[in-house]
């Protein structure tokens, strides 16, 4: 696959309707290995709160092993968990606007009911070697969110990013992956059960 630099520009002061500006989670220029609604085919066969999704529900961002992992906002830790063979180890942030998502952790910086500061490290990204690339699985969600919505509720946090450029996946190279690349190329999800809690 390969990618295409896009050039964002996002001057302070600019309008933006929801007045959300987020900084970049990871330093240093981003890298999207899937970006949002990326693989309908794939993550359809995927469902939040017995939803199928439209298509990837956040930005994968390549990231070196043991990377820091900003604060996009100002805001509060509200949940630290894992989910097993899907997203592992999160981390949620309440801000004034939403939510924001970090997983595909490793050591985690902070503590639930902490306050953060916009650009303060939260987390670093995991050590283990995977047959995927290492990268910050990164979404957000605005209020008022529908987790029923075909997205688990979650936005695409691209337009939100404060941001000059940002490297994306070229689709019309890249094309759509069958679900059996997909299984291989793709970081895997969980099939959902009942009673289990999507992050």
């Amino acid at each position: 696959m390969t990618t295409r630099l896009i050039h964002f520009v996002n001057w302070a002061g600019q309008y933006e309707p929801e007045g959300i500006y987020l900084s970049l989670p990871l330093d240093g220029q981003a890298i999207v290995l899937q970006g949002w609604g990326a693989h309908p085919g794939y993550h359809g066969r995927f469902t939040y709160n017995g939803i199928p999704l439209k298509g990837h529900p956040g930005v994968d961002i390549a990231a070196k092993p043991g990377a820091n992992v900003l604060a996009a906002d100002d805001g509060r830790v509200t949940e630290i968990s894992n989910e097993p063979g899907g997203f592992g180890r999160y981390l949620k942030i309440e801000h004034r606007w939403g939510e924001s998502l970090y997983a595909h952790l490793g050591d985690i910086a902070v503590e639930a009911g902490q306050r953060v500061e916009r650009g303060q490290v939260v987390a670093r990204i995991d050590m283990l070697r995977r047959r995927f690339a290492s990268h910050l699985h990164f979404a957000i969600r605005i209020h008022p969110f529908n987790r029923f919505d075909g997205w688990g509720g979650y936005n695409d946090p691209v337009p939100y990013l404060y941001t000059t450029e940002l490297a994306q996946p070229d689709t019309a190279a890249g094309g759509e992956l069958s679900a059996e690349e997909g299984s291989e190329a793709l970081p895997p999800m969980v099939e959902e059960r009942p009673g289990m809690r999507r992050p």
